[in-house]
């Protein structure tokens, strides 16, 4: 599913964030938030289905 998504969500200020690579082995690798600054992988989720648009 994470392939498919363009941008994922800062758990710190709940914002979505485009710069992120992803490893179908181990998630989420890098991840850095243009609002707060975050760029702990583990700090970031994928979108739900209501936050995706079609």
């Amino acid at each position: 599913m994470l392939d498919k998504v363009d941008f994922i969500v800062c758990l710190n200020c709940d914002s979505p964030c485009y710069f992120f690579e992803y490893d179908a082995k181990k998630g989420i690798v890098s991840a850095f938030c243009d609002v707060c600054g975050n760029d702990d992988p583990i700090q970031f989720r994928p979108p739900s289905d209501d936050e995706i648009e079609e």
